[in-house]
């Protein structure tokens, strides 16, 4: 199964963040979403697909946790399937 690594993950979100979409602070939510995911250990090490559905889903369902508008969700979903 494919993961999401560190690397992966630190490129999609410089990706987003130097497109201009996204700010320090909603990068930093994002990073808080998936940061038990990504300090994993062995072959669970990263953003499963199933993790990351589940992050996404999270931020939908909250959106008073976080900053990030429902625009700025797809486009981090379409920018982290891109490394699964």
């Amino acid at each position: 199964m494919s993961r999401i690594d560190r690397l992966e993950f630190k490129k999609a979100l410089y990706k987003l963040r130097m497109s201009g979409s996204f700010s320090s602070q909603e990068i930093d939510e994002v990073e808080n979403i998936f940061y038990g995911s990504l300090h994993e250990s062995g072959p669970s090490a990263g953003i499963s697909s199933s993790e990351l559905e589940k992050g996404i889903s999270y931020l939908k369902r909250h959106p008073e946790n976080h900053h990030l508008s429902s625009h700025e969700i797809e486009k981090l979903e379409e920018t982290m399937k891109r490394y699964l």
